[in-house]
Formats: structure tokens, sequence, C-alpha cells
């Protein structure tokens, strides 16, 4: 996803540790994968407690009973259930064969589980004490004291909202998003979309307020918008898929995206600035991509887009504050 970091979010990350989410105000991603939108406007409305009844009564993400993990097996526990950075940590770091296999162990296993909060793994490792080792034949438990965590500050920013913010989800939202692209053909011809708009389109850091870092060097044969721009390419053209029948602009006091409506009776939701797997160097000013999409800006999910991205000075969730603006049909 894009990254655009001021210096002064640089400050508040160091102060609160938090999250941070608002309008085109993008985008700094720590060791965990958390996303954190720097708030350049404060919002008063739509915070936590004023949106929390209508949240708890929306209906809870579910995700498709043949949604498949990965088998990757180690000392008999799957690790596919958890996410790639957190596999490396368990096999590379925590639970190596060096660990697992000492001269005094036999049958070394391993178990490993979300917590209650779904933001952290746990684990218990035993072992058999070999023969010719004190207390041999007898099993023991080690490891119960490792964990692989989330940010830490995600509930006290969250709230009830860290439903959407937890490792657990998070992973398994990804898994859902590549079971979609192989289950559905329209969703699937919409990522294809986006993902070359956002090849063709790079952020105008010239013209975004809040980056205080290196001057931005253009890369050549690129577009430059910021969230208005955008949508508005959206706009333009997107009503040349076939499966689209009507494309809304829709605006928030710091940000702009879209929603489309299908000719088969569905709803997108599209916000294709924090879609874009875009990222910036601040000290050189070298503009890259990453690997990482905004996965959850475009969704059928009404729920999970309002309430996934949320700005941390006035706990405003930007997409739940927008208007809609205007629209244009096939």
């Amino acid at each position: 996803m894009k990254k655009k970091l001021s210096l002064i979010a640089l400050f508040a990350m160091v102060a609160i540790s938090a999250l941070l989410f608002s309008g085109c105000d993008w985008l700094f991603e720590n060791d965990d994968g958390d996303e954190n939108h720097i708030n350049g406007n404060d919002i008063n409305k739509n915070d936590f407690e004023q949106v929390q009844g209508e949240f708890l009564n929306l209906p809870q993400f579910s995700f498709p009973d043949d949604l498949t993990f990965p088998l990757v097996m180690h000392y008999g526990a799957n690790l596919g259930i958890f996410p790639p950075k957190a596999r490396d940590w368990i096999i590379n770091t925590a639970f190596t064969k060096a660990k697992m296999e000492g001269a005094s162990m036999l049958d070394s296993s391993l178990k490993a589980w979300w917590s209650e909060d779904n933001n952290a793994i746990l684990f218990e490792a035993s072992y058999t004490i070999a023969p010719g080792y004190v207390g041999a034949g007898t099993e023991k438990t080690w490891g119960t004291e490792a964990k692989y965590g989330g940010a830490s500050s995600i509930f006290n920013t969250y709230g009830e909202y860290a439903y959407y913010q937890t490792l657990r989800f998070r992973y398994e939202y990804d898994l859902y998003m590549q079971y979609s692209l192989k289950n559905d053909s329209v969703f699937a011809e919409i990522i294809d979309f986006a993902k070359k708009l956002c090849d063709e389109i790079e952020y105008d850091w010239q013209n975004y307020s809040g980056y205080t870092g290196a001057k931005a060097v253009r890369t050549p044969g690129k577009r430059y918008a910021v969230c208005d721009g955008y949508a508005k390419e959206v706009t333009d053209k997107i009503l040349t898929l076939n499966s689209v029948q009507t494309v809304q602009r829709w605006t928030s006091p710091t940000h702009a995206w879209n929603v489309l409506k299908f000719v088969d009776g569905r709803t997108l939701y599209f916000d294709l600035t924090w879609f874009d797997n875009e990222s910036i160097n601040h000290d050189t000013g070298i503009v890259y991509q990453t690997d990482n999409y905004g996965w959850f800006n475009i969704t059928f999910h009404e729920h999970l887009f309002r309430f996934s991205n949320v700005s941390y000075g006035s706990k405003a969730f930007v997409h739940d504050v927008g208007k809609f603006q205007s629209d244009k049909s096939r």
C-alpha cells in the first residue's frame, strides 16, 4: 500500500505507538503489518462511541467454509494457519531444528494456537528425555513463554473494532481475497483493473502538504494524483468493464473514493488510493511498489469498508463520514 508519513506523524508514532488512520493522508506499515494513517484533519463526529451501537449490530464477517489454509508442518504443528512472517519466526528463530532436536531430546513436537484475542500466537513444545540422561523417559515441555504478537496498542486504539485489525483476521482476509480471485470472475476482473490503474498512477507527493521527506523523484510515464484524482480516474475508466453498471463518487472532509454498482445487482466499495501498493523512501524520495495491497479497500462488505480504517486523533471512521457526490452510468 501507498505510504505517506509526515514528520509530525513520526513524532506521534514515537509518543503513542498507536495506529493512525485518516483520509488521503497515508501511510506507514510496521513489522507486524499494521497500517498507520496520518490524521491531517480532525473530524469531530462519528467517533467510536457514536457508531459503536451501529457497528455491534452489523453482521460479523464470516469466511467461506471451504476456505483452505496452506499445509506447513513443523514438528506436528500446521503453521499454515498463521501468517508467513509468523511461520518464518517460528521455524527460523523460536523453534529451530537445533532447539527441537538436542542430544537429550526424543520425539520432539510442537503445538501452536491463536490466543483468545486472535492477536497473538502461543506455543508449547515437548520432548522425551533420551536414554543416558537424567530423567530418561520423562516428558518435558518448554516454549510456553514464546509468543508471536501484533501491535500491543491495537485494542486500546480500536476497542471493539480490533476485530478487523488482529493478526488472525488480517491473514485470513488475505486468504479470502485469493479465494475470491479464483472463484469470482467479476471480482478478479475488478482487481486486475485496479492493479493496472495503480501501476499507471503515482501519488502526487509534491501536492500532499503532510509529506516532509526528501523531494519525491518522479517516475517517467506516470500520471500524478492525490485521492480525488484517483477517484476521478476510476470514474472515467471503470465503465469500460461490462460488469459495471454505475460508478459513484464519494467524499469525506479528507478523502475521496468510489462505489460501484454491478449489472448483477451487487455493490462494491472501491477506494483505489488506499488499495494502491505504492511506497516512498523518505530519505531519498524514491517511489517504489511493495507486494502489499489494501485489500479492505476494495470489498463487497460495507461494514468492513466503513470500519476497518480509522483516524486516531478523532477516532473517526473516514469512510463512514462519507457523502455521495455524483454518479455515472453506462
